[in-house]
């Protein structure tokens, strides 16, 4: 069985023939929110075999809209496709990085917010050393952003994503190399940008460092800080 129903057996026919002849990048977004509803309710094989191929040819776009709309069900495969997500998070790791190094601000706000739609119901692996690291690179490099509107919009949306986080099973190792130095970084782009949440980041902040042991904020971000430096030299 191909792990998919006659019903999104044809759903996928008609896409990938629209796809074929769509040429508007509204039609193709358009697309890409249809195939994410089938990455909801489909299953993982049925996904993989005949979803994945649609998002990868709409994620290499020209357009950076249709590149953006495949974002939410790039998240959802990793979420669901637990077996076989090598290529997703490929994709994931190289749309962070054109939205870091070419300011994609529509981009990156996407990536954050399916980020944290879909961290809860990851499994812990793919929490742990996916997206959770992805996160707190993300939030080192909101510092760098000069628009102060574009760092505010970033702030907010990765205040929620904390939020997610520390409700998610955490290893001291994640804690140390990645929440703290995280959070450490969003409180400071908080008190600038603002500075009305900052207190609900050091409240986060202090509940998780009362947690590990003492010298966690000085170690974790120095790991933290090479770890972010790799990311972005390998890219």
């Amino acid at each position: 069985s191909s792990g998919i129903n006659a019903e999104y057996g044809v759903l996928v026919d008609v896409l990938t023939s629209a796809l074929r002849e769509a040429t508007n990048p509204h039609t193709k977004g358009t697309i890409a929110a249809i195939a994410k509803g089938l990455c909801d309710n489909a299953e993982p094989a049925a996904v993989v075999s005949h979803v994945l191929p649609i998002m990868t040819h709409l994620s290499n776009d020209p357009d950076v809209f249709v590149q953006t709309s495949t974002v939410p069900a790039f998240a959802v495969m990793l979420q669901r496709c637990t077996g076989s997500i090598g290529g997703v998070r490929e994709q994931m790791d190289r749309f962070i990085s054109e939205a870091v190094s070419s300011d994609i601000h529509p981009m990156m706000c996407a990536i954050i917010e399916s980020f944290t739609m879909v961290l809860p119901l990851c499994t812990p692996d793919i929490q742990r050393d996916f997206l959770i690291p992805r996160l707190a690179t993300i939030g080192v490099s909101n510092s760098t952003i000069v628009n102060k509107t574009k760092r505010r919009d970033i702030t907010e949306r990765l205040i929620n994503a904390y939020k997610a986080i520390l409700c998610s099973y955490l290893t001291p190792d994640t804690i140390e190399h990645y929440i703290v130095p995280g959070l450490q970084a969003l409180s400071a782009d908080a008190q600038e940008v603002i500075p009305e949440k900052q207190q609900t980041v050091d409240l986060m902040l202090r509940e998780i460092i009362s947690k590990t042991a003492g010298g966690t904020q000085h170690r974790g971000g120095t790991a933290f800080g090479s770890k972010v430096s790799g990311f972005f030299k390998k890219k």
